[in-house]
């Protein structure tokens, strides 16, 4: 299981780093990774290079360069924790191949190169910043307080700690943004520089979205321990979906909105997608979903979702709210994905927002916990 969800991690990563652009991210089920990794992996090698070849032939089709970057990312996303050396290498041929490619007049294209190319930025700065300990950069920083690079290094690796150090502690979390707050309000008090105070305000405003976090994760962490309340759906996409009394005594994973694992169907867990309408229209030209210019009819939206799950290869069927405010309320859905953990008891035992590599891990082990308590009766 813990492989199959690194995979949809990771996917999840790439998309939201394409949707940047504003461009369509389309991950097929014949585009998922197998379990054996391909050389590629090992090599830092760029892969799909006859998809880049393909677009630069006819720039009018932006879905050759999603597959190139799709077919990259991938492997960049696990050689990241891997092997950073390979991923360094990996993205310098990344950018060697995209040296000279232009869009013509492709909007859509124009701005998915520029996503790559800041995506590929941060990849390489967040390398960087895994390869010094907090303390090192936080010594770069008070050694040359106005060095914006050393600031923009800072705002990096302290994002990362945040989560590698204090997990999801809320005193830890206080702790150790008293202590950052207090260190970057101190350096600011250093520098008289316009381009040093703009970066230590960027860290500042990292940080302030750090406690918001917090004060996020409290709310979910009050919520544990409450019956779960029922979802009403206008219709079911994927499926026909479920009564409250065909979920009683299962483990229930609701998934707000995000691709997750069906392996776990037979044990007692039924994962249940939630979402709303949100605008959207199915783009023949790319496959894939785009939001609609004008109102969207709720038929139309529902024949978008069963493309877009069926193209997902999702398993679970997914309920579409039409009045999601008390529902999203209860769970404190503040951003997508979000996930609410139910046990056999019909009790909250889990929520939270985002997903990561720790939260992916965390949330599956909590899984078997729960599959391994009894149903009642």
């Amino acid at each position: 299981e813990k492989n199959y969800l690194m995979k949809r991690f990771a996917l999840a990563i790439l998309a939201a780093l394409l949707l940047v652009s504003g461009s369509s991210y389309v991950a097929r089920a014949e585009d998922k990774p197998s379990e054996e990794k391909a050389p590629e992996a090992y090599t830092g090698e760029v892969v799909a290079l006859d998809s880049l070849e393909e677009f630069k032939e006819d720039t009018t089709e932006a879905k050759p360069l999603l597959d190139f970057a799709n077919q990259n990312f991938k492997l960049l996303i696990g050689q990241m924790s891997e092997s950073p050396d390979t991923a360094e290498k990996h993205i310098a041929a990344i950018k060697e191949a995209m040296e000279g490619v232009e869009a013509g007049e492709n909007v859509q294209a124009k701005g998915l190169i520029m996503s790559i190319d800041r995506s590929l930025d941060m990849f390489r700065s967040r390398i960087a910043a895994k390869r010094l300990t907090l303390d090192e950069v936080k010594s770069q920083v008070t050694e040359s307080p106005s060095d914006t690079d050393a600031i923009t290094l800072y705002i990096t690796r302290v994002s990362m700690a945040f989560s590698e150090e204090t997990g999801e502690d809320v005193a830890k979390m206080e702790a150790f943004l008293k202590t950052e707050n207090e260190f970057v309000d101190s350096l600011q008090e250093e520098t008289e520089e316009s381009d040093a105070l703009a970066s230590y305000k960027r860290a500042s405003s990292l940080l302030k979205s750090l406690g918001s976090r917090i004060e996020r994760l409290k709310v979910y962490q009050e919520m544990v321990g409450k019956e779960m309340m029922p979802v009403e759906a206008e219709v079911w996409a994927n499926g026909e979906g479920f009564t409250p009394e065909e979920l009683e005594g299962k483990v229930v994973l609701l998934d707000f909105w995000a691709i997750w694992c069906e392996k776990y169907g037979d044990d007692g867990l039924q994962i249940v997608g939630i979402t709303r309408y949100y605008g959207y229209t199915w783009s023949e030209e790319t496959d894939s979903p785009q939001r609609g210019e004008e109102d969207v009819a709720p038929e139309v939206e529902q024949e978008v979702l069963n493309k877009f799950t069926a193209q997902h290869d999702l398993k679970h069927p997914t309920a579409v709210v039409t009045d999601p405010k008390a529902l999203y309320e209860f769970y404190a859905v503040s951003g997508i994905p979000h996930f609410v953990l139910i046990g056999r008891d019909g009790k909250i035992k889990y929520a939270n927002a985002g997903m990561g590599e720790a939260r992916a891990k965390q949330l599956e082990e909590l899984i078997k916990q729960e599959l391994a308590e009894p149903a009642a009766g």
